[in-house]
């Protein structure tokens, strides 16, 4: 396990590093235990709607952090399965803000999944398609604010890298400058919310252990509350086809859960139909 992090810790500094385009000096080696990070002033005016801001930030604290529900579930027993994951390949087949924006967050998702379990192979394939995609979408100076120095001081452990995806994902104050970087932000968190709800149906088709199902779903019925909030955020977004139909998706399956009265009436048959929902979104988005 030590070498897994090891390598972890070695494959991932080096991305961010070269992400960063950041080159270690002698003053960098000065600065080791100094975490603070080098700011670039980002100069596009502040338009971004007040109200909009408040619904994204509300559902933001509201919704539990994906790379760390991630971390939870990891504890359960369930043995990880790439198989699950999206493939990289698909990244550059990816052409439109959309679609870019809501399979970066479902990249970021499949890297923690990966984090967690300790697969060092996955987390430097997974790692180099986020950046790649995060690149793509303009996130590249907003990252750069967001790492820094941290890719050489606090890569040690997992929970770092876990700490360090979530502002990659979508805690970025000084990138949410604008209503179209907040709609970005509010797609990528949409797709990682898709893929820790996809993976975690995953992990009850896997198992026969009635004690691990029992979890699921009642992480799957607690999820009513957090989608709810994701479905109030994304109303803003009426101007925008693709949005919408997402948050059509996300109505039916938050119906759905909502109409179930406590966790324990989740049947196997129910359960079937609420995952089958979620892997057909979550199907149409990766496409």
């Amino acid at each position: 396990m030590k070498k897994s992090n090891q390598f972890i810790c070695l494959t991932v500094t080096t991305l961010l590093l070269a992400s960063c385009g950041h080159e270690t000096t002698q003053e960098d080696k000065g600065l080791a235990t100094d975490s603070s990070t080098v700011t670039v002033k980002d100069t596009t005016p502040v338009t971004v709607d007040d109200g909009t801001k408040f619904k994204f930030d509300f559902a933001l604290a509201n919704i539990p952090s994906p790379a760390q529900s991630m971390n939870e579930l990891s504890t359960w027993g369930v043995d990880y399965n790439n198989a699950f994951l999206n493939d990289t390949k698909k990244a550059k087949t990816y052409s439109t803000e959309f679609s870019k924006a809501v399979n970066l967050g479902i990249y970021n998702i499949d890297m923690a999944y990966a984090i967690v379990h300790q697969n060092g192979e996955d987390v430097l394939k997974y790692m180099k398609t986020v950046l790649i995609a995060s690149d793509g979408l303009g996130l590249k100076g907003a990252i750069d604010q967001m790492v820094g120095k941290r890719a050489e001081q606090n890569i040690a452990i997992k929970d770092s890298l876990l700490r360090i995806l979530d502002e990659i994902l979508i805690k970025s104050d000084g990138y949410l400058r604008t209503n179209e970087r907040l709609y970005t932000a509010a797609v990528v968190f949409s797709g990682s919310w898709v893929e820790s709800l996809y993976l975690t149906c995953k992990m009850a088709e896997s198992t026969t252990d009635e004690a691990i199902k029992a979890k699921v779903y009642k992480h799957l019925w607690e999820q009513r509350f957090h989608l709810n909030n994701l479905i109030i955020m994304m109303e803003d977004y009426k101007d925008k086809k693709e949005a919408v139909d997402l948050n059509a998706d996300f109505k039916v399956i938050h119906k759905e859960i909502n109409d179930i009265k406590k966790a324990e009436d989740i049947t196997a048959a129910k359960f079937k139909s609420i995952s089958e929902k979620i892997y057909a979104l979550r199907d149409k988005l990766t496409k």
